[in-house]
């Protein structure tokens, strides 16, 4: 099954990886204004991959999650208007 996630990454990796609901939209909406270099993301992935982010964006492997996130998401876009769209890795 496909879920909706939103999370905050920067050069250093994801900062918040939260399931989508009204209260983490807003969390990742306060965070990207009051930090710098911050980019808000949804992205669509099933039940497995998610929790296979989570178990490495817990472990503290920021930037292994953020990757992974990359390679997985089947859908990934910016969570706030006019944000530029989403290149986690060059």
């Amino acid at each position: 099954m496909f879920k909706a996630y939103v999370g905050v990454a920067s050069k250093q990796g994801l900062a918040i990886f939260q399931p989508e609901r009204e209260d983490t939209r807003l969390l990742v909406r306060t965070c990207v204004r009051q930090g710098i270099r911050r980019f808000g993301f949804w992205a669509v992935l099933t039940d497995a991959e998610a929790r296979s982010i989570q178990a490495l964006f817990l472990d503290g492997h920021r930037t292994e999650a953020m990757m992974a996130l990359d390679r997985c998401a089947r859908e990934i876009g910016p969570i706030l208007p006019g944000d530029p769209s989403p290149s986690f890795v060059h």
